[in-house]
């Protein structure tokens, strides 16, 4: 994500604003060192595809963990009655900022089927929650035109190709069919490991830039976090 959050604190004038137009850059430089390597922020995803009663692909709606050092930063300045705990309403206004500025980045989902171009309309029932030292984000993108999936494969695919996000489905129910998905089947590939040299030379990657160079992007753009959906 990077224009994504553009934090503002709802009651406190020290919350972080994070920049429009570089989704967590400019916020990185002061995030604890798990943070400062390339990939900037991991994020742990669960993905649930529904059909609708005609056999179509109606919606994607995306889980998004994200690791405890980002979850700490982008957090600060939430807590607007003190208490020590953040409540959805009060981190309704991040959760805004968060679909707002990812819309930029095509959500970081997409869906591949044969023949058909597929866009999203805006996203519905977004909200984060902070529990276990982490936060999670989640958001429903409609399909802005239902498609008709009834014995064909279509694949959606979760992940950042600059990899300033790593993306990787969780081990635990990674994906979930819902509605009229009888005869249907998931098959989940996450992303291969980066071998050691590749993963030092992106670790020397900057914060403040978004995109590796050309040679490692086209490494890390095929690192693709992505579920196979097989239906009958």
């Amino acid at each position: 994500m990077i224009r994504r959050f553009r934090a503002t604190g709802a009651g406190s004038a020290a919350a972080p604003r994070w920049s429009a137009s570089a989704v967590f850059v400019a916020v990185f430089g002061v995030v604890s060192s798990p943070a400062l390597a390339h990939p900037h922020i991991l994020i742990s995803a669960h993905a649930e595809i529904l059909l609708n009663k005609q056999g179509q692909l109606s919606s994607i709606t995306n889980i998004w963990d994200f690791d405890e050092a980002f979850s700490a930063f982008a957090i600060q300045g939430y807590d607007s009655n003190g208490d020590g705990i953040l409540t959805r309403q009060e981190l309704q206004p991040l959760a805004q900022v968060n679909v707002t500025s990812l819309a930029d980045y095509g959500y970081f989902t997409s869906v591949a089927l044969a023949g058909d171009k597929v866009t999203f309309g805006h996203p519905q029932d977004y909200f984060d929650i902070f529990k276990g030292e982490k936060l999670t984000l989640q958001f429903t993108l409609p399909l802005a035109k239902p498609l008709d999936v009834r014995g064909r494969t279509f694949q959606v695919d979760v992940y950042d190709p600059a990899y300033f996000a790593a993306i990787t489905f969780a081990q635990d129910q990674p994906v979930r069919l819902l509605g009229d998905s009888a005869g249907c089947q998931s098959f989940v590939h996450r992303p291969q490991p980066l071998d050691a040299g590749i993963a030092s030379q992106l670790a020397t990657i900057p914060a403040s830039q978004r995109t590796p160079p050309p040679e490692l992007f086209a490494i890390t753009s095929k690192l693709v976090n992505a579920v196979t959906v097989v239906c009958k």
